[in-house]
C-alpha cells in the first residue's frame, strides 16, 4: 500500500552543538548520540530522507539563535540535497528571514505563536505556507519556551485561530510521549487533526515502524506526516526501513 503524500521526518535535536534526545522534552534529562550533528544528518540523507527536521534546543529556551554555527553548516553542506524545517528559539521577522534566507524551506514558530498570535495573521505574503506552528501539548494544554512554560491555552482553540493560508501545518507532539518510545498516542493525534483546519505532522513516542505506517492511515483525518527521534537513535528500525515500509 503506497503512501505517497505522508511524508517521514527524521529528527536532529541540538543542544551544546551536539545532537540530542530528551526525555519528556527535559533539557536536564539528555543522551548524546552524535558530537556532530552534521554528520548524522548526512546520514539520514543517505538513508533517503527528503527532509530534515532540526530544533535548536538551547534556542527554544533562551529565545535566540544559540546552535546557528553548526546549523550552518548542515545547510551549507545539504543546500539543493534535501528540504529542512527549523525551530527553537524563532521569535521574530529577523530569525525567520534569517534562517529562510539560508536554505530553510519552513520555519517552526511555537511560544511566539502562542505569545503574539497576530503576528502570524500579520505576516507577508512571503511567508505564506513556510509557517508551521509547534503545538507542544501537555493533557491537552500548549506549552511553550522549549516546553518549560505550561499555559492554560487548550491547544486545539489555539490553533483553530490560525489563517491556513498562511500555515503550511503543525507538529503535533505529546509532551508525555516525547522520548519515550511508548508508542504514538494514536487516538489523541487524530481526533487534534480532525479538530483543526491544519495538515498535522505527528511527533512525540514513535517506538516501531507499525506506530508509523498507523499514522500514515490517518492521511485522510489530516495527518500528513511523522517526525521520528529516539526510535532512529536507538536503532529499533533505520530511517531506510521506514521509508521502504510505507512504500
Amino acid at each position: 500500500m503506497i503512501r505517497k503524500n505522508f511524508t517521514l521526518y527524521p529528527a536532529i535535536d541540538i543542544k551544546n552543538g551536539k545532537c540530542v534526545r530528551l526525555l519528556f522534552g527535559d533539557m536536564n534529562k539528555e543522551t548524546i548520540y552524535h558530537d556532530n550533528p552534521l554528520d548524522q544528518a548526512l546520514w539520514f540523507v543517505d538513508q533517503g530522507a527528503n527532509w530534515l527536521h532540526i530544533v535548536d534546543l538551547d534556542g527554544a529556551v533562551e529565545g535566540k539563535n544559540v546552535n546557528k554555527i553548526i546549523i550552518k553548516k548542515i545547510l551549507k553542506s545539504l543546500q539543493h540535497k534535501v528540504k529542512i524545517q527549523i525551530g527553537g528559539g524563532i521569535r521574530n521577522h529577523e530569525n525567520m528571514d534569517f534562517w529562510l534566507q539560508n536554505s530553510v524551506n519552513r520555519v517552526i514558530l511555537g511560544t511566539l505563536a502562542i505569545e503574539n498570535q497576530s503576528f502570524i495573521e500579520e505576516l507577508d505574503e512571503k511567508y505564506y505556507k513556510k509557517i508551521i506552528i509547534g503545538a507542544d501539548v501537555r493533557d491537552g494544554m500548549i506549552a511553550s519556551h522549549g516546553w518549560t512554560n505550561q499555559s492554560k491555552i487548550n491547544a486545539v482553540n489555539l490553533i483553530k485561530g490560525f489563517n491556513p493560508s498562511i500555515v503550511n501545518s503543525v507538529i503535533y507532539t505529546d509532551i508525555k510521549r516525547d522520548g519515550t518510545l511508548l508508542g504514538v498516542n494514536l487516538e489523541q493525534t487524530i481526533n487534534f487533526a480532525k479538530s483543526i483546519p491544519h495538515p498535522v505532522i505527528a511527533s512525540g513516542g514513535i517506538s516501531s515502524i507499525a506506530d508509523i505506517f498507523d499514522l500514515s492511515k490517518q492521511i485522510s483525518n489530516g495527518v500528513e506526516g511523522v517526525v521520528i527521534g529516539r526510535a532512529l537513535y536507538d536503532k529499533k528500525f533505520t530511517f531506510a526501513d521506514a521509508l521502504k515500509f510505507i512504500k
